[in-house]
């Protein structure tokens, strides 16, 4: 499961970088959704990192 791990992880840091991007032009709603969902992204990068 290593071999997905640092896709799910990457993804997970451009839709954090996303966010950030979101949240400078003041669309705070959905910079706070596209955030949740990179965070999580990376949590399961590492959780599939782990396993």
């Amino acid at each position: 499961m290593t071999a997905y791990a640092l896709p799910i992880a990457a993804l997970g840091v451009l839709i954090l970088w996303c966010a950030w991007r979101e949240y400078v032009a003041d669309n705070r709603r959905d910079a706070r959704l596209m955030a949740a969902c990179g965070a999580s992204g990376i949590l399961a990068g590492t959780a599939a990192w782990l396993v």
